[in-house]
């Protein structure tokens, strides 16, 4: 009998202070936990609103469930906070991941709709060699880019992205040598606006990841036609149209039309190109295009490219790799802007399709995960047969 007692009384102590450390709107959140000040603020700003009587609950025992009930009504409130009650949504829903799992809704979809940025890099080192000119032929250098993501709303997306680029040695204890924002763009379901990438075609005619200024707009399906107006530090002002066409699931065809708009105009150029990957592990792909510019006195330059590639490396892959070989034809006067569509071609190798022709030939390999080794040898020469051989070697990684 004294035994049950004494066990009585235990109890009762010890259900005493869990009811003291538990207490408040949050029964099974200590009432200094950080949650409280949350939602109360969240309830302040009309953000939820409790049980409908502008309480939680009062003394009802609420558990971590219902909670994540109330930061999910939050979060798809979440248009009518301001960037410190969304910062407070997020941390809830860190919080509450589990929770709100088990009831359906997905964090991570959550958090896109409140407006996230979501920051990714990439760092390359990057080796060149070219048989030409004077001097030094040869260099070393480094970049890192950081892209920013942000949903801005269901359909609309801001991407942006930072570039630092410098040789070995030669950026200062402080900064790098060259540092910008060579992207900053809207994208929505079917337009771009803003400093964007722009690849026209299979890259042929224009494909430059950076430093494009103006708007894209598609329309279509199967069939997809996009209007482009841009203006690059390169290229200058430029009206494009693209269409591509997913002809079968192994074969996809484009065709390209670009035109300067300045004054001195450098770039009247349409192509066709195409894609194929029907054979197992086989990838090819074509382009051919024709300049009428002024620049070119009324002679149309002409060029075209193709490849054919094995396999390839794949990011989340070690150990995956692949092997290419392409051959590239481009008369004097074409005048492209990076002239490479088949492979990233530092441009002190080569600058532009333009007065060259010859092999490229190279392989990729996943060293570990989210890094690739890739390494590519280009035979070529001008149009009067003077050397322009050159090799890139890099190592490029994500985190």
């Amino acid at each position: 009998m004294k035994k049950n007692i004494v066990m009585t009384l235990v109890l009762v102590f010890v259900l005493g202070i869990t009811c003291t450390a538990f207490a408040g709107p949050f029964a099974d959140v200590p009432a200094k936990h950080w949650a409280y000040d949350a939602v109360s603020k969240l309830a302040q700003a009309g953000i939820v609103d409790g049980y409908g009587d502008g309480t939680f609950g009062g003394d009802k025992t609420i558990t971590r469930y219902e909670m994540a009930q109330i930061v999910a009504k939050a979060m798809e409130r979440s248009d009518k906070a301001d960037a410190s009650n969304k910062a407070l949504i997020n941390k809830l829903a860190a919080e509450y991941a589990q929770e709100l799992d088990n009831l359906g809704v997905r964090v991570t979809k959550l958090e896109n709709k409140i407006g996230n940025i979501t920051w990714t890099g990439q760092v390359r080192e990057w080796y060149q060699w070219q048989d030409q000119g004077t001097g030094d032929r040869t260099g070393l250098d480094t970049r890192i880019l950081l892209w920013a993501t942000a949903p801005l709303t269901k359909d609309i997306t801001f991407t942006g992205r930072f570039s630092a680029w410098s040789g070995w040695g030669e950026a200062d204890h402080r900064v790098g040598s060259t540092v910008e924002m060579d992207n900053a763009y809207l994208q929505g379901k079917n337009w771009t606006l803003g400093r964007q990438p722009i690849t026209l075609g299979k890259g042929l005619v224009y494909n430059a990841g950076y430093n494009n200024d103006g708007v894209t707009f598609t329309v279509g399906n199967k069939v997809k036609l996009t209007g482009a107006a841009f203006k690059n530090p390169f290229a200058g002002n430029i009206v494009a149209a693209n269409a591509t066409y997913q002809a079968t699931d192994n074969l996809d065809l484009t065709a390209v039309y670009a035109k300067n708009t300045d004054e001195v105009n450098v770039i009247d150029t349409f192509s066709a190109g195409f894609g194929y990957k029907g054979i197992r592990n086989v990838t090819v792909t074509g382009e051919y295009g024709q300049n009428d510019s002024d620049a070119n006195a009324g002679d149309a330059a002409k060029a075209w490219v193709a490849e054919a590639k094995y396999k390839g490396a794949e990011w989340k892959k070690p150990h995956t790799y692949g092997l290419f070989a392409g051959y590239r034809d481009a008369e004097a006067g074409f005048t492209a802007l990076t002239g490479d569509p088949l492979w990233e071609t530092h441009l002190g190798v080569l600058g532009s399709m333009n007065d060259v022709k010859g092999a490229n030939f190279g392989f990729d390999y996943t060293v570990f995960n989210n890094a690739v080794v890739t390494v590519n040898y280009l035979d070529l020469e001008d149009q009067a047969g003077a050397d322009l051989k050159g090799m890139t070697a890099q190592l490029r990684y994500f985190f």
